[in-house]
């Protein structure tokens, strides 16, 4: 294993205490005043593996994230969920999540991790600690293991510092929505996690901007869709997700400026409310259900603005959207 896996690995703590998961290891940083993140959801590497239409489709998902690391660039690759459909998959499933990461491997990009509904499935290593504990193996993993004391795994944030400075200038939060061996919810005791690290977070750091980011959406998301202020599609119909109080928590947290999610393929939409946007990913993988193109949702944090964009796997840029945050 690398030395940075593994300082990641043995280094990370959660103190259920604090409801905080630090981390320790090579610290994110951003870059000629920006950090730019590109998001791959929803790839379902694995799927139909002994036939001659899976593996084609492996390649066309690694074919998008090429193409988007090569004229993006980004600064970080954060993976929403169903990177896998373990539920197809007969061998190892630490195998197909090498496959997954050889892009960023090639292009020397970090990235990290959150969990979706199918990942887990697999009949051999597929459980969202074995995954994720073999993903922080790799040099370029920012994934943690979240509190134990808490539902999921993927539940955990990481600091962004600046260019030249040991201060942090963003944060990117993560939760765990569940879903495949475990039941597809956000319980009240992560969202308090979420509410108390926020709050920790900001006597600590600052106000600095933060997002974001999980699989599966609440039903809001939709309902914000309907009013008519939003870029992008909403084709599938968004079902209720156990959650209660998790909208209105987001709308409560005033430096989350973005929050982004996966899960539905035919969906790409990103809508404006109280000064952030809520949004979904662009289906980036071959694999699974769509009718659309695939691509990545950009995010660019920046000192006074946020802004996020579509970039298309044939590099075609659409629904580019900038927030200021003290507007």
């Amino acid at each position: 294993t690398g030395i940075l896996g593994m300082l990641w690995n043995v280094l990370s703590a959660c103190s259920s205490l604090l409801l905080l998961c630090v981390v320790s290891g090579e610290p994110l940083r951003f870059k000629d005043g920006k950090f730019r993140i590109a998001q791959f959801t929803d790839l379902h590497y694995g799927e139909d593996e002994f036939t001659l239409w899976g593996p084609r489709q492996d390649k066309n998902s690694d074919h998008v994230m090429h193409s988007i690391l090569r004229s993006e660039k980004p600064d970080f690759v954060l993976f929403t969920g169903d990177v896998l459909t373990g539920n197809n998959i007969d061998s190892n499933a630490t195998a197909y999540w090498k496959y997954v990461l050889s892009p960023c491997l090639q292009h020397d990009t970090p990235w990290a991790h959150v969990f979706g509904n199918h990942d887990d499935l697999s009949k051999r290593n597929g459980d969202r600690v074995t995954l994720l504990k073999y993903d922080q193996t790799f040099n370029l993993s920012y994934s943690v293991v979240g509190p134990k004391n808490l539902f999921g795994v993927t539940n955990y944030f990481l600091p962004i510092y600046g260019e030249n400075s040991d201060f942090v200038e963003a944060v990117i939060y993560s939760l765990d929505s569940g879903g495949g061996k475990i039941q597809e919810q956000v319980t009240p005791a992560q969202i308090k996690w979420l509410v108390e690290t926020y709050q920790l977070n900001l006597k600590e750091y600052g106000p600095v901007p933060s997002i974001l980011a999980f699989h599966i959406p609440p039903p809001e998301f939709e309902t914000l869709f309907k009013t008519g202020v939003c870029t992008g599609y909403l084709n599938n119909t968004v079902l209720p997700l156990p959650s209660k109080g998790l909208y209105e928590t987001i709308l409560s947290l005033p430096h989350i400026y973005l929050v982004t999610t996966g899960h539905y393929h035919e969906n790409d939409y990103c809508c404006p409310t109280k000064n952030k946007f809520l949004c979904q990913g662009r289906h980036s993988g071959y694999g699974g259900y769509s009718k659309i193109r695939r691509g990545s949702r950009i995010i660019q944090l920046e000192k006074d603005t946020l802004q996020t964009w579509i970039r298309m796997e044939n590099e075609e840029v659409r629904d580019h959207l900038v927030l200021k945050y003290n507007e």
